[in-house]
């Protein structure tokens, strides 16, 4: 019995540290790289290279991986560093400046409004417009609504 208690304890030990040991800032650090930089200069790389690249398959994966791929490696290394380093620190400044707390107050107070705007700029908006100007319509009462949400944040501001 203590022996099966102490496996169990192993187990969940092994287990907590093995979730414990994933960096979640490297992991959103390489998925922002490779979605954002990396995918589209691969993308119009390899649709050079098979356009106008070697007609040999051989000579095109060499200087792929000869010429392009070292400074695409270096530039990688640069992105995640500049990465990483953005996101520590706004994952410090989220933590430090309350940031779930706040934004939780602020929209219960200005839910109010906005169910004094928004219902019926939608509704007129549906009610008088054709489908294909909905977006514009909207857009446009967005500026507005922006506009007066930053003066309350601005009104706020200064009150203290």
């Amino acid at each position: 019995n203590n022996r099966a208690r102490h496996t169990s304890q192993s187990a969940q030990s092994k287990s907590s540290s093995t979730e414990s040991n994933i960096n979640w800032v490297d992991v959103l650090s390489y998925a922002i790289h490779g979605g954002l930089i990396n995918a589209p200069i691969s993308h119009y790389w390899f649709e050079w290279l098979s356009l106008h690249g070697p007609s040999s398959n051989t000579a095109s994966v060499l200087v792929d991986q000869l010429v392009v791929q070292p400074p695409l490696l270096a530039l990688m290394f640069v992105c995640l560093d500049i990465l990483r380093a953005n996101i520590r620190t706004t994952l410090h400044q989220f933590q430090k400046g309350h940031v779930i707390s706040k934004s939780v107050s602020n929209a219960l107070r200005v839910v109010p409004s906005s169910w004094r705007f928004w219902p019926f700029a939608v509704y007129l908006t549906f009610k008088y417009l054709k489908k294909k100007h909905y977006t514009v319509a909207l857009n446009l009462c967005s500026v507005a609504w922006t506009v007066y949400l930053s003066r309350g944040s601005a009104s706020a501001a200064a009150d203290g």
